[in-house]
C-alpha cells in the first residue's frame, strides 16, 4: 500500500547548505588550477621581458636595473648567514671591499682575462671569509656581531694605511676593463639567479637541515652529532664568494674604488634591512624587501636630506605591522582571501 505521507522538509542547516558545502571544493580547485596556470605565464612573461631588458631600457634604466640585481643578490647572500644560519652578521661589507679591490689589483698588476679576475674576487673573499671565520666562528648572538664588525673596522683602516692599493686615494681600473652598460646587465642578473639557484640547493639539502638545525638549537644539534665548526663555515664562505663578485662587478661599473665608500656600513646595513623587511630565512622575501628598498630609495631621493629619514618612517611601519616580512604577510593574506572572501572553508 502506498503511503500518503508528505516527505518532511529539510531541516535548517541540513540538505541544502550541504549541497553547496560540496561544490564549494570544486570551486576551489577550479580556482586554484587557474591560479597555478596563470601564475606560471606571468613568471614567463617577467622572465622574457628580463632576458629582453637592454633591448628597450635606456641606458639610465640599465643603470638602475644593475644596482637593483646587486640588492637582491647582496641580501640573498647575507640570508644565508644571517637568516638561515642564524649568525647576525655586520662584517658583509669585509666582502664587498675585497672583491673590489681584488678585480682591480688583479687588472692593474697581472695579465689575466678579466671574467677570471671576476671570478677570483669571488674566491678571494671567500678565503678571507674562510680564515676571519677560524676567530668569529667560536663567538655567539652579539659577540659574532660586533666581532664581524670590528674585523670590517680593521681591515677598512689597513686599506687606508696600505702604499699597494692607492691608501685613502683608492684605485682607478684601467679603461680596457670598462664593460658596457648591456653586459653589466646580464653579469648582475647571471649572478643573481646563480645565488637564488645555489642557496634554494643548499637549504634543501643535507647542509641547510643542519645549517637550521645549529641556528634553532646549537646543543640539540651538537647531540645528534652534527659539527656546528664547518657547516657555518661553509656558509660563511659561500655567503663571501657571491658578496665579493658583487664588490668586483661594482668596480667594473665605476671604475673607480676608494675604501670609505666600498668598505662602508650601508652596505651591511642595506642587506640587513632587505632581508628583514622582505622575510628573513626565506628566498622570495629578500627580492621582494630589495624591489621596495630600491623603489623607495628611487621615489625619495629628490627630498635631499629628508630621503634617509622617509625611508627610515616608512621601513619601521613596514616592520611594524608586518614583522615577519612582506613575503610572509602576503601568503597569509592569499590564505585569508581564499578562504574567507571566497568562502572556501567547508561549511560556509
Amino acid at each position: 500500500m502506498l503511503s500518503i505521507r508528505q516527505p518532511e522538509p529539510f531541516p535548517p542547516n541540513d540538505k541544502p547548505e550541504q549541497i553547496v558545502s560540496h561544490d564549494q571544493p570544486g570551486k576551489m580547485s577550479s580556482l586554484l588550477r587557474n591560479w597555478r596556470w596563470l601564475k606560471w605565464v606571468l613568471l614567463a612573461a617577467l622572465v622574457l621581458l628580463t632576458l629582453l631588458g637592454p633591448s628597450y631600457l635606456s641606458v639610465y634604466n640599465l643603470t638602475l636595473a644593475f644596482a637593483l640585481f646587486n640588492y637582491m643578490t647582496l641580501a640573498q647572500a647575507w640570508n644565508l648567514v644571517g637568516g638561515y644560519g642564524g649568525q647576525f652578521s655586520l662584517g658583509h661589507s669585509l666582502f664587498v671591499g675585497a672583491g673590489a679591490y681584488t678585480v682591480a689589483v688583479l687588472l692593474l698588476h697581472t695579465s689575466l682575462p678579466l671574467y677570471l679576475t671576476i671570478l677570483l674576487s669571488g674566491c678571494f673573499a671567500a678565503a678571507i671569509a674562510a680564515l676571519v671565520a677560524l676567530l668569529l666562528m667560536r663567538l655567539r648572538e652579539a659577540y659574532f656581531s660586533i666581532g664581524s664588525l670590528g674585523l670590517t673596522m680593521a681591515a677598512l683602516t689597513g686599506m687606508i694605511n696600505w702604499p699597494y692599493t692607492g691608501q685613502s686615494s683608492g684605485l682607478n681600473l684601467p679603461y680596457s676593463a670598462a664593460l658596457d652598460y648591456a653586459t653589466l646587465y646580464y653579469l648582475s642578473l647571471g649572478l643573481l639567479v646563480l645565488t637564488i639557484f645555489s642557496i634554494v640547493l643548499l637549504v634543501r639539502s643535507s647542509f641547510g637541515l643542519r645549517l637550521m638545525a645549529i641556528r634553532d638549537d646549537a646543543a640539540a644539534a651538537a647531540e645528534l652529532g652534527v659539527n656546528s665548526f664547518p657547516v657555518k663555515l661553509t656558509a660563511f664562505a659561500i655567503s663571501a664568494f657571491f658578496i665579493g663578485v658583487v664588490g668586483a662587478l661594482m668596480a667594473l661599473n665605476n671604475l673607480t674604488i676608494e675604501p670609505n665608500s666600498i668598505f662602508s656600513m650601508n652596505w651591511v646595513t642595506t642587506m640587513i634591512i632587505i632581508s628583514v623587511i622582505g622575510g628573513i630565512s626565506t628566498v622570495t622575501g629578500p627580492i621582494l624587501g630589495a624591489l621596495v628598498f630600491f623603489v623607495l630609495q628611487q621615489a625619495l631621493q629628490s627630498y635631499e636630506n629628508l630621503s634617509t629619514l622617509l625611508i627610515g618612517v616608512v621601513l619601521i611601519l613596514i616592520i611594524r605591522l608586518m614583522p615577519e616580512g612582506i613575503w610572509q604577510a602576503w601568503l597569509r593574506g592569499w590564505r585569508w582571501l581564499m578562504q574567507d572572501v571566497f568562502k572556501l572553508k567547508r561549511g560556509a
